[in-house]
This record gives structure tokens, sequence and C-alpha cells, in this order.
């Protein structure tokens, strides 16, 4: 890693020098691509990025404030200007930067990092002892602003209460929102989960979603406001317990993001919880390409998605895994053209011991069990790697079952409870709080990855407390805060460690995920519910208004309704997760020749796709998939950057609708692009104007109701 260079400037002395030396233009004082941070005479400072400029008052002679968020359409979407965070402190909430509220300015910088820009502001708040910084990061191409604070006690412990991330007053319109997982039962209805949703909001009216657990057991951290050329957007960085209000007053909607209640003693620096936010014309679909944009370059420092065709073993084995099996499997797999292969739950000393589905019986051991593995994990992994496959393990590292306390070396104190109940009978939870639980962790992690030296780790969670323990560095209302910092400092320190290692984000299916998680994390599990297609494709169309499609996660697999052997629509099934990153779940071993050279067909073609999908956003050109009372087609197009190409995918429900019109968004409306079917070839040229105007009619085929369209700007 670089080290990142830091140039301070603008102490509070120089800014009379400034005043007299400066002219009337903004000073441009840092550049990257089409990021950039100007400085005005005044104390104004403007951050600008992908078309829109955020104007920031930071200095000495007024209080620190937001005066203006501009579109590229030139329109302010920041209805008030003033402070876009609240301190509370001690039990008083103080705007952030308030001279009244006894905030005094410290000082400027700016943080070059390559494509991406960060100012800081900093103020001392005397009467608190606390010293507080505001951040915000831009990267190059992106409309979006990353926001967060850092609280620095000046002497001594400082009690601070409700993490805010992001206040602001926008323009009033439609609230959009996407429910969370909603539970992981099989009794939950098909296409509750993960479902846009909208809001609106008279004068007067109050509208609050959040999260008491993990951070999209309910409702996802995200939203955005319509608006009637521009999209407002923000999204929170935070995996546990969030809190969004937004109060409509006249023509504008106040809203307030960041931490759920609670309170948390600081001794030494922390960190708030990150927001984003921005504005980008296209609706739903500008907005998700924004943050993509952000994702890519400003959270993830242009590490990309890998999206590899994957092979789990958990739905088709259960824990019934040993070394024999998995490695016939692993040379079926191969042959299909699967990329990674995944040794789910179950590997471990005990697994099993309730039944071939029981993988709570044994975790905590971090050993592979030697009658069933005798040459261990690292055996799979160089079998993995002769044939050319990439080798991934599961781990469950933040529960134990409490049958091993004590012989595994882990100390009960470090569990987790709330109220005095663990939340489980046989399982306990970890709390990441303790400093000793993390190093015994971290230790096991570390000793288990260097010694199978895994190319992929599976880091699932299924079960959430809330700690209220005494002797666990955290307060009775913190064990949450505290717990998920404790997961980002062990995620952080594996993602430095083993900078190649892909971390894949499961939680009982989607309970966590969140754009935080995009940091540390480059694959996410959306639902253990990963059957029928039309859920899949529910799914995946709604959490991409928010994730890259490349991110989300599902599997084929034999699935009563929808057969895989002598399979009525065989690329239906397949091209429902083709969408997203592509997995496989079932025993290939029980097909026919004829069945897997269709399997590795469909492989083939989403190979094609991923050069789209790695980059790509989702804009969704529909109603969302429902199993009931759906739409009759369901069309989701994914947008690499540029729009040079694209991908429609579209899915036919209604057998009485034999012929649907597809209208491109977003397209270069000058360029020329080849339209190409993946079963029918090339269909024809078209600009992209006509494509916009027109749009292409897709037919209803005799051989699948999934349809896939290619389009490229041909190359003038």
């Amino acid at each position: 890693m670089s080290r990142r260079r830091s140039t301070r400037i603008l102490p509070a002395v120089a800014l009379a020098l400034l005043a007299t030396t400066q002219q009337a233009e903004p000073a441009t004082v840092a550049v990257a691509g089409d990021a950039s941070i100007s400085h005005e005479t005044d104390g104004t400072w403007i951050l600008a990025a992908g078309g829109a400029t955020l104007t920031l008052a930071a200095d000495a002679s007024r209080d620190f404030a937001v005066l203006r968020l501009t579109s590229a359409s030139g329109s302010n979407v920041s209805q008030v200007s003033g402070s876009d965070s609240t301190i509370r402190v001690n039990s008083t909430s103080v705007p952030f930067g308030s001279r009244a509220g006894g905030f005094s300015f410290d000082g400027a910088s700016i943080d070059p990092q390559g494509s991406k820009l960060q100012f800081n502001a900093t103020y001392t708040l005397a009467s608190a002892r606390l010293r507080v910084t505001r951040h915000y990061a831009i990267a190059s191409g992106s409309p979006s602003f990353e926001v967060w604070n850092t609280y620095a006690p000046t002497a001594g412990d400082v009690v601070l209460s409700d993490l805010n991330a992001l206040r602001l007053t926008v323009p009033n319109g439609v609230v959009r929102y996407l429910s969370g997982l909603l539970g992981d039962s099989a009794d939950v209805a098909a296409d509750n989960p993960f479902t846009l949703q909208q809001h609106s909001l008279e004068s007067g009216d109050h509208f609050a979603i959040g999260a008491q657990g993990r951070a999209s057991e309910q409702t996802v951290p995200w939203f955005a406001v319509d608006a009637p050329v521009d999209e407002f957007f923000a999204a929170l960085m935070w995996s546990g317990a969030w809190s969004l209000a937004v109060d409509r007053s006249g023509s504008g909607l106040a809203f307030s993001f960041g931490l759920a209640t609670m309170t948390t003693t600081a001794s030494q620096p922390i960190d708030g919880p990150h927001a984003v936010f921005g504005v980008a014309p296209g609706g739903i679909g500008g907005a998700s390409a924004a943050l993509r944009s952000y994702v890519l370059d400003g959270i993830r420092g242009g590490r990309p998605f890998a999206s590899l065709v994957t092979y789990n073993t958990w739905f088709a084995y259960g824990t019934e895994i040993d070394e024999s099996s998995l490695r016939s499997e692993m040379e079926r797999a191969y042959a299909l053209g699967v990329e990674l292969f995944v040794v789910d739950a179950g590997w471990y000393q005990g697994a099993g011991a309730a039944g071939p589905m029981d993988f709570d019986s044994g975790l905590g051991t971090w050993s592979a069990d030697p009658v069933r593995f005798p040459h261990g994990l690292r055996g799979l992994r160089d079998d993995a790697h002769l044939l050319g496959l990439k080798f991934g393990i599961w781990v469950e590292p933040e529960r134990v079952s409490m049958a091993i306390l004590g012989s595994a070396g882990v100390d009960q104190r470090w569990l987790a409870t709330h109220g005095g109940d663990y939340g489980s009978e046989n399982t306990g939870q970890i709390c990441l709080a303790t400093a000793a639980a993390r190093k015994w962790l971290l230790d096991q992690l570390t000793a288990l990855i260097d010694d199978v030296q895994p190319d992929y780790l599976k880091w699932d969670n299924n079960l959430w407390v809330n700690c209220d323990r005494d002797g666990h560095s955290h307060g009775t209302s913190d064990g949450n805060f505290a717990h998920v910092r404790g997961l980002y400092d062990m995620l952080s320190t594996l993602r430095a460690r083993y900078p190649e290692m892909q971390i894949e984000n499961v939680s009982g299916g989607g309970n966590r995920l969140d754009v935080g998680m995009l940091r540390y994390t480059d694959v996410a599990w959306m639902d253990d519910r990963t059957a029928p297609s039309v859920h899949v494709r529910h799914n995946i169309e709604g959490l991409s208004a928010v994730f890259p499609p490349a991110y989300l996660l599902s599997f084929v697999t034999d699935h009563e309704g929808e057969p895989l052997h002598e399979a009525p629509d065989l690329s239906l099934y397949f091209r429902s997760r083709m969408v997203g990153a592509l997995g496989l779940c079932f025993k290939i071993s029980d097909f026919k020749e004829g069945e897997t050279s269709s399997i590795g067909h469909e492989i083939s073609i989403y190979k094609v796709m991923r050069e789209t999908l790695a980059t790509a956003a989702g804009a969704l050109l529909t109603n969302q998939a429902r199993a009931e009372s759906g739409p009759e087609w369901d069309v989701l197009q994914e947008s690499a950057p540029g729009n040079g190409q694209l991908l429609i995918s579209a899915f036919q429900g209604a057998l009485g609708v034999p012929r649907f019109n597809v209208k491109p968004t977003a397209l270069d409306a000058s360029s020329m692009y080849v339209v190409e079917s993946v079963d029918r070839g090339v269909l024809g040229t078209m600009s992209g104007a006509d494509l916009m105007a027109s749009g292409v009619d897709l037919l209803q085929s005799p051989n699948t109701a999934a349809h896939i369209l290619i389009l490229r700007a041909r190359d003038p």
C-alpha cells in the first residue's frame, strides 16, 4: 500500500495573509481527474466531482455550513444552509461547527489519495474537551460525497450519544427505500425481501426507518428522493443498528441519518459512521450508477469485482463432506467451467453431530476433521489449484459452540449477552468489543488462512446479540456499536494481510448488506432462499438500486418447482442468477452428459456477460419481478462506465404477452450500437437515440423465457 500524502493548509493564522494575496476567483488547491477542491478567500471551500459540487463554509469567522449542493444540471439540492451534522455530547446536542454552541475553528487540510481527494475541517468544543474533524471524500467521475466525523477527546473520557453521519434538507419528493431480508425462514412470502418501496410525505409528516440489530434485517440503510430532473441519494456505511428520520416542512424534506439511539464513552479518537450522498440525473438508475462509480474508486480503491463462477457445497451436501467426494466434485465442476470451489460449513471437527445440516456442533474448533480430511484443507486447495480452480472455505468467526467452551481456548466471559440471555442454547456470539477475544479470534483465523492459503473466505454470521454485558469495553447501550467497530477492525486487518484473498459477506443470508461492507468484502450472498428463479431476480432487481450487481451472489439449485433434471427451462434458471454473481450448488455427479453440456453453455454465456458486469450498475426498466401479481416481463439493464457496452436481461412472466418492447436508458444518443442476442446472434445496429426512443421488440421464444441482449457501441 502506498503511503498517503497529507498537505496541511489554511491554519487559522494564515487566513488574513490569504485574503490579501489571492484573487477573487476560487483557487484550485487539489485535482484528481475531474475531482477538485477549491478555496475562496472568505473561507469557502468547493468540492467538485462527476459534475456535482458541494460548497462548504469552514473558517474562524462564521459557523461551519453546507452552503450549496449543486447537481450537474445546475440546481441547488440543499434547501437550507447550515451544518450537516449534529454532535451530541454529555446529553447536549450541538450543530457541528456552531460558534454559539462553543465550537472554535482549528483549521482545514486536504489529503490527496490517488484518484480520491479528502477535505478535513477540524473544530474544538472546549467545554466538552472534544475535538471533532468533519471529513469529506470525493472520487473522480462520481457525483458523490463520502462524509464522517472523527471524535478526539482532548482530556479524559467524553460521553457521546446517537452518532450522526448526515443531516440535510432537500426538495420534497417521493422517498424511495428498500426493505431488508425480513427473516430467513421458508414461510416468509417469496417477494417480501429487498422490495423497492416508496413513501410520500404531506407537510408536517414524519417518516422513520432503521435497524436495531444488523444493518439490513428490516431495511437496507439507503434512500433516495425523486426530483423532476435529479435524484438525491444517501447510503449509510454501517453494518449494525442505524436510523433515518425524515420530516416534511413546506417544500423541503429534512432528514437525519446515523446510528440508532445509544451512548458510548470515548477515551481515544473514534470514527462515527460514514455516509455517501450525492445527486445525479436519471432517476433511481442514475443514482445507482453514481453510487456504483464511488463504490469502485472511492470505497474499494479501484479493486474490481471478480464475479467468478462459484461452486458451493452447502445445499448439495450439507455437512456430509469428505476429501474424496469433494475432490471428485471439483473435477466435475472444473469441466463445467466453474472457476471457484468453496467448501461450506461442516469441514471442522464435530460438525454434523446432530444431522447432515447441523453446522453448529464443533463451531470454534478451527481445525479440519482428520477422519474426513486426512490431508487437511490444504490438500484440497492444492488439488483445486492443480485443476486451475480457485479454492475457498467457509468460516463463522463470531459464533462458537457452547459445548467446546474451555477446551478450545474460548473464555466464556467473551460471549455476548443481553439481559443475561445468550440468544441461543447451543451457540454463543463472541463480543468483538473485547480486545482479548479479537486477538484470540484473529490468531485462529490467520493460522487457518496461513495453513490452507485459500483464495476466498466466506464469512458467515448466524447469531446476533446487542451485548450489554459488563466487562466488555462497552456500556449497556453501545454493544452493537462496539461489536461492529471490532468487526471492521478484524476485516481491515485481514484485507491488509491478505490483499489478494476475496471475502464473501453472508449473514444468515443478507442481514448485513450495507455499502460499508463493500470496503472489506467482494461478494455477498443475498438470501438463503436461493430459489425459485423469480425470487432471485426480485432480490437482485431490488438490491441493484444500491449495490453493483456483480456483488450480489445467488445459487442455481435443484428446486422442487424448478427441477434441473429434464429442466423445463434451464436457461431461465441460470440466467436469473447470471444478472448478478453466478453460483452453482447441486451434485454434478447426478447429471447426464447432455445436461452438463447445457449447463456449460449457460456458463459460457455468463463469462461473456461478465465483461460488462464487473463494473456495471443496474437500472430496472420495469416493475420488480414478483412471484405473484408481478409484471408481464421484468427487465434489468446493466451498464458499465461510459455505456460503451451494456446488458439487457428480460424475463417473460406472462405467456399471454408474447411481445415486449424494451427501451434502454442513458445511452449515448449519437453512438451506434450493435444489438446482439445471446441466442439469435446480431439483430442489427441502431443509434442510441433510436434505441431509447423506439426500443427493441422481444418475442416469446419456444425455448426459454429468459432473453439476454448485449449492446456494444460500435468503434467509429
